[in-house]
């Protein structure tokens, strides 16, 4: 046991952490040219090991340990330190307050890795909405049309579409199988003299005359990933015998990007569209856009401010409050902050940036204590060299 503890408890294994860092930082930034930031975060940092791809056999060589690999072993050789090495002292408190601030430091960038939401909620002036998108998650989106006032929507997150799986949702009258999902794509005519080796055809809508190629994900900020899905739907009622199919579609949001409506479809009656959108995330109140402000530098069509004046309205609370949200200045209500992110050409409809992380005081709890850590530890040394002063100038 000595020799484990000894070796997570060495001063080697925090520097060899600490410049595995800063080569997964360097290497990082380097191939955010071809990654993106998005990218570049996931594959160096999100991640136990850096792989190299392959592309002949098809295969993923680690080379290098990821960002969560050093920072785990990184937390572990500071508590182990914590424990086995330092006793509580008086001298040793500056010293504990940092290895503390730097635990909390590698717990909340954890936190906020796994559990951190970034979404988007468009509004236009007079509009009220309950929800918000997200900016790379997508969803498959069954939506039954055949009530009077409001509509039934069932969404199939995109986690459960990569595995390509057969969905049952007790709501409807039908199982979904998911055949093939593609990350990213491009539209093509199904006309065209050749098709890819393995392609799942549509038997009744867009995919009649368009077919989606996958093409490499990116993780640029100017850009995104647009997803597609083929589809094939089973009657629920005839699944314990012979399956009878429904149809299959070809899903994607190249069609809501093009103008083009959701999918219509009728079975046993009833109306249903099939689409392919961002995540949605529906929020316990509504928020409402009272008046949008673009001002600009005079002569000039440089932006230099844009608010947005909302109301917020809390039917579980009975809450209503007005709030003025502009750049740089966020409105933090409930779990999540609202940011003024962009606007639509028209100057009437705000784009508010909606965060969720539950590690957001981590950071600043962890400067902090460092911050005092180092502070402590000067005085306590500017105290003992003063000392020693004393006694040689006695």
């Amino acid at each position: 046991m000595k020799p484990i503890i000894k070796f997570f408890s060495s001063l080697e294994l925090t520097i060899a952490c600490f410049a595995l860092a800063m080569v997964l930082i360097f290497f990082g930034t380097l191939d955010q040219t071809n990654l993106g930031i998005h990218g570049a975060i996931e594959k160096y940092f999100y991640s136990v090991f850096v792989y190299h791809h392959f592309e002949g056999p098809d295969l993923y060589i680690p080379y290098m340990p990821g960002g969560y690999l050093v920072g785990f072993v990184l937390l572990v050789n500071l508590l182990t330190v914590i424990v086995y090495r330092f006793r509580f002292s008086r001298k040793k408190a500056g010293i504990w307050l940092i290895h503390i601030g730097v635990i909390l430091l590698l717990l909340g960038e954890f936190i906020s890795s796994v559990f951190q939401n970034d979404a988007r909620m468009t509004i236009s002036e007079g509009d009220t909405v309950n929800w918000a998108e997200s900016s790379r998650e997508s969803e498959l989106a069954l939506t039954d049309r055949s009530g009077e006032e409001t509509d039934r929507v069932y969404a199939i997150p995109q986690i459960m579409l990569e595995r390509e799986q057969l969905v049952e949702i007790d709501e409807l009258p039908f199982t979904v199988s998911v055949d093939q999902f593609f990350a990213n794509s491009l539209i093509q005519s199904r006309d065209s003299e050749s098709l890819p080796e393995g392609m799942k055809l549509a038997s009744r809508g867009f995919g009649l005359s368009q077919i989606a190629l996958e093409v490499p994900k990116t993780g640029k900020m100017n850009e995104r990933n647009i997803p597609a899905v083929v589809v094939t739907l089973f009657d629920d009622s005839t699944l314990n015998e012979d399956p009878k199919i429904i149809g299959t579609w070809l899903v994607t949001e190249w069609e809501s990007l093009g103008g083009m409506p959701p999918q219509r479809f009728t079975f046993n009656d009833r109306v249903y569209t099939i689409e392919m959108r961002l995540a949605r995330e529906y929020l316990p109140y509504r928020i409402t856009l009272v008046d949008f402000r673009h001002d600009k530098y005079p002569g000039t069509n440089t932006p230099k401010n844009f608010s947005s004046d909302i109301i917020v309205k809390n039917d579980l609370t009975g809450e209503e409050r007005e709030f003025h949200i502009k750049m740089n200045e966020p409105l933090r209500y409930a779990d999540r902050s609202f940011y003024q992110h962009s606007f639509m050409s028209d100057e009437i409809t705000s784009i508010l940036q909606v965060v969720k992380n539950p590690g957001r005081l981590f950071p600043y709890i962890s400067c902090s204590l460092i911050t005092l850590g180092l502070v402590v530890q000067f005085v306590v040394s500017l105290e003992r060299f003063s000392q020693r002063r004393r006694k040689q100038a006695a």
